[in-house]
């Protein structure tokens, strides 16, 4: 009777053994397996999105490396007139504090008489040498800074890719 107990646990064995074994076996060779690569496309609206969050991205790594203060890029949430939605509004310190400066001098009376001031055209083509200086601070900083100029890869590429589906649009 013991013979027969050690004969069909050495079975039971066995089978178990070669079932899992045969799982083993049952996996076919990795280099004939067929692989396929899925490439998905994000509609227009999520380029946009991801443009804007690496755009703010670039603009906090920009003002930790930048050194030159009137370079700074300031951020402010703003309701324009007639709408309850606030935007995010983003300018280099040289534009506010020139813009203060003009409200300052070209009010002639007391308080600020907004019929006098200039429109942000005015004020762009009144900055155009301090505009230029900038673009070549930013430039240079983007040339030395290895992290700066990844983040404005990405940000080229996200733009390349929202103007190229504009185009195929139009």
């Amino acid at each position: 009777m013991q013979s027969l107990k050690k004969v069909s646990l050495l079975f039971g064995t066995a089978v178990l053994s070669l079932t899992m074994n045969s799982a083993v076996f049952a996996q076919p060779d990795m280099q004939s397996v067929e692989t396929i690569d899925v490439q998905g496309e994000k509609a227009t609206p999520q380029l946009k999105r991801a443009f804007k969050k690496q755009q703010m991205a670039f603009i906090e790594l920009y003002n930790s490396v930048n050194t030159d203060a009137q370079f700074d890029v300031i951020c402010k949430w703003r309701k324009f007139t007639g709408s309850q939605i606030a935007r995010k509004l983003c300018e280099p310190r040289y534009m506010i504090d020139f813009r203060a400066l003009t409200v300052q001098t070209w009010s002639t009376q007391p308080g600020i008489d907004f019929n006098r001031l200039p429109n942000d055209d005015t004020l762009r083509f009144l900055t155009k040498d301090t505009r230029e200086e900038a673009y070549q601070h930013v430039a240079a900083l983007v040339a030395t800074n290895q992290k700066l100029l990844d983040s404005f890869m990405k940000l080229d590429a996200l733009h390349e890719r929202i103007k190229a589906r504009s185009e195929a649009d139009n």
